[in-house]
């Protein structure tokens, strides 16, 4: 059966990079659909970025120009407050598009930064003239709701998340979220700090909670390798269907 998530499809597509950009957009999930000349006029306001971890693709007050959408790599957004805490707001990979927002409401600038924590590729699209080639073309932008759909989705869910879960639920789910492909293992690829932030707490009470989980036999820790011990455990801690 052929994958129709466009992470999936995303990932397929793109486990070897640097396809010139017209052959990049027809391959995106995205924009599978449109016609030649549409990709021809999307390629010719669009461009390939690689960047090293650690780098910076935009920072926070930085005139907003383009969108991006993730190729290869992993990008972290996050904002410094003025006591100089960091609070980490997303977390995006292959296929994921991040900073439209400000693009598209007219915001100026950027609200926040954004942190490749891995070697990572982007397609960037021109905020602007994406725009004026929307109103010309409306299926480029009908492309585009379904992702923002799902992207309003997985923001009610976090909601929900924080609202309604405690810590060790939260962090079932992710265990179990990250395992799909691994029944009994699952890996975290991103520091303890990240994934944190990203669960709504702080690294120490992540820290017990993992133990918890240990101590409770549902988990074994090995290092960033998690392995699950109980999924039908878990997935009732977590309160979802057995994966």
């Amino acid at each position: 059966m052929p994958c129709l998530n466009p992470n999936c499809y995303n990932r397929l597509m793109f486990a070897l990079t640097g396809h010139p950009v017209r052959d990049t957009l027809k391959r995106l999930f995205h924009f599978r659909l449109l016609e030649a000349d549409q990709v021809d006029a999307l390629a010719a306001i669009s461009s390939i970025h690689k960047y090293q971890a650690g780098e910076l693709i935009f920072s926070q007050g930085e005139e907003a120009q383009s969108f991006f959408i993730v190729l290869g790599g992993k990008v972290q957004i996050y904002k410094i407050s003025r006591e100089g805490k960091e609070m980490i707001l997303h977390l995006f990979g292959p296929g994921d598009i991040f900073a439209e927002v400000p693009v598209f409401s007219g915001i100026p600038q950027y609200p926040a930064n954004s942190l490749c924590i891995e070697d990572t590729e982007v397609l960037a699209i021109q905020g602007a003239p994406f725009q004026a080639l929307v109103r010309q073309n409306p299926d480029i932008g009908l492309s585009l709701l379904s992702v923002f759909a799902q992207r309003l989705h997985k923001f009610s869910e976090i909601i929900e998340d924080l609202s309604l879960r405690a810590v060790d639920s939260r962090l079932a789910k992710y265990l179990l979220s990250v395992s799909e492909n691994s029944p009994d293992k699952a890996v975290i690829y991103i520091h303890k700090k990240t994934l944190a932030a990203i669960l709504g707490t702080i690294p120490e009470t992540l820290s017990r909670t993992f133990k918890k989980l240990a101590d409770q036999q549902l988990i074994q820790v090995d290092d960033n390798r998690i392995h699950l011990l109980d999924r039908g455990q878990l997935a009732e801690l977590a309160g979802v269907d057995q994966p």
